[in-house]
């Protein structure tokens, strides 16, 4: 095996971790998630809001996720779940959230 077939070897593996870590950071969000009434979001990474998950009465929705730094100016898009369609670009995560629920034909209310 040459080289360059050894480091697309380990590259491919690294993917799969990845996508691993993903998976269960993932299932234990929407774990938390699960008894949720209306529109709810949490995020991925405790220790970023960069990407939230977002569910329907606990059903997992799509997520939404930060373009670019934090700020007056920043940009969160919307993606379905199971698509990965990008549904639009908001100002603020809770816009995106609701852009998601109304993709998919929910009706947005608050909730205590």
């Amino acid at each position: 095996m040459c080289d360059d077939d050894a480091l697309e070897v380990i590259r491919q593996a690294e993917r799969i971790v990845w996508a691993a870590g993903w998976h269960v950071q993932e299932q234990g969000v929407l774990q938390q998630l699960a008894g949720t009434r209306g529109l709810a979001r949490a995020r991925l990474e405790p220790r970023s809001d960069v990407i939230q998950l977002v569910t329907y009465d606990g059903e997992h929705i799509g997520h939404v996720r930060r373009e670019g730094p934090p700020g007056p100016e920043e940009q969160w898009v919307a993606v379905l779940r199971h698509q990965a369609r990008l549904v639009g670009t908001y100002g603020s995560a809770a816009a995106a959230a609701a852009a998601l629920a109304q993709a998919r034909g929910k009706t947005t209310r608050k909730t205590g």
